[in-house]
């Protein structure tokens, strides 16, 4: 089944890809910054950037849309908008978004800018009632120095669950969903998401353990610093095919669907906590 939005999800993307937003690449880490500060506000969120002096062209970024209709939680989100150099050669220019056989392949689209543009149009294209809460910087690829600095001194409202930046889904379809707490709440979002992999034809695998980083978890500033004992799940379409960091990096387009219906399960749920 395919998303709806795919074609407008592709077209950003491929937006996105052609930046190179390298932290060899000022200039591409600046556009990319300022294209998320602008659909941030497009999608009614206010937009905190917050400069280094030392790198001005990668600002860290708050965005905060609060929750309407007497909802009362927020849902906070973990990004990046900077993506790996390129090392190895690959098959096509990693730096053209290139459509093959159901799949969407150039540098960043795993990690992440697939799963981050595919969040903010299931933002766009639903009625939502959570808060809302992306805390987003520019320099995951080379240790996240500033944010590791930034994000203990951060404001921000109450996250009553904090989702990661992406997720991921076995050769077999099955998704692993990760977590980390011990909350009633991800139980209860766990037994949700089984159900919507089932309808489509899906298992599950729950593991307690956050997603693998590439400087380790404790050194993850998102980790260390924002989830103060708040519960947290890692879910998106990233799979084994997407060889993050490596050649020919891409996201299955045919995972789109699920992942919004997976979206769709937890931001519903979250709107009717008390």
């Amino acid at each position: 089944m395919t998303w709806k939005h795919t074609k407008e999800w592709l077209k950003q993307c491929s937006t996105m890809v052609q930046y190179a937003a390298t932290e060899a690449n000022p200039d591409g880490l600046a556009a990319a910054a300022k294209w998320y500060i602008n659909r941030f506000e497009q999608l009614g969120f206010s937009v905190q950037t917050i400069e280094n002096k030392d790198a001005p062209y990668r600002p860290l970024l708050v965005a905060v849309r609060p929750p309407k209709n007497g909802c009362k939680t927020h849902v906070g989100f973990f990004h990046h908008y900077d993506v790996e150099p390129v090392r190895r050669t690959w098959a096509h220019d990693p730096w053209a978004l290139t459509e093959r056989a159901q799949r969407a392949y150039g540098r960043g689209m795993a990690d992440n800018i697939g799963p981050f543009i595919h969040r903010l149009l299931f933002i766009e294209h639903n009625p939502l009632d959570a808060g809302l809460v992306f805390v987003v910087q520019g320099e995951e690829e080379i240790g996240s120095p500033f944010a590791d600095l930034i994000y203990p001194t951060l404001e921000l409202p109450k996250v009553d669950l904090w989702i990661e930046e992406t997720g991921y889904f076995y050769k077999n379809g099955s998704q692993r969903i990760l977590t980390v707490g011990d909350h009633g709440l991800l139980n209860d979002l766990v037994n949700l998401l089984e159900n919507v992999n089932r309808k489509f034809g899906g298992m599950t695998r729950h593991r307690k353990r956050p997603l693998n980083k590439a400087f380790g978890a404790e050194r993850c500033p998102c980790l260390a610093h924002l989830l103060n004992g708040q519960p947290y799940i890692s879910i998106g379409p990233n799979d084994d095919h997407s060889t993050v960091h490596g050649p020919n990096e891409s996201i299955s387009i045919d995972l789109l669907e699920q992942s919004a219906a997976h979206l769709e399960a937890i931001l519903k749920h979250m709107e009717v906590l008390e």
